[in-house]
């Protein structure tokens, strides 16, 4: 998935709310602190979120130690759990392509999930 196409997304579902500063609609790629290969992970974990009832408030995506980490406002334990599968699906999807062959954790100046094109 590329940028413009989750922007197109956030725009469908009409945006999501920024959990550090309420009155700002989110419905640019800019609050996703990871590269375009997980774009379509984290498309799908928040449609997910949304059908069940999530109120679309997000403080930070991003890429560490390797892995997805998503924050939100909500800490019910149905939405962790959500959240949990997908940030432990990230290892196994190159961050940079979406690709899933071949996925490691790879040094270079920082902890990475890569495929082999990328590493």
């Amino acid at each position: 998935m590329t940028s413009h196409e989750f922007e197109d997304f956030l725009y469908s579902i009409g945006g999501l709310v920024n959990g550090n500063s309420k009155d700002k609609e989110i419905i640019t790629t800019n609050l996703c602190e990871c590269s375009e290969g997980w774009l379509e992970l984290i498309s799908n974990l928040i449609a997910e979120l949304i059908a069940t009832g999530w109120d679309k408030e997000v403080c930070q995506i991003k890429e560490k130690l390797g892995g997805l980490r998503f924050y939100t406002t909500d800490a019910s334990e149905s939405l962790t759990a959500i959240i949990t599968t997908y940030e432990q699906s990230s290892f196994n999807i190159c961050e940079i392509c979406g690709s899933t062959k071949n996925v490691q954790l790879r040094n270079g100046k920082r902890l990475r999930s890569l495929c082999e094109n990328h590493k």
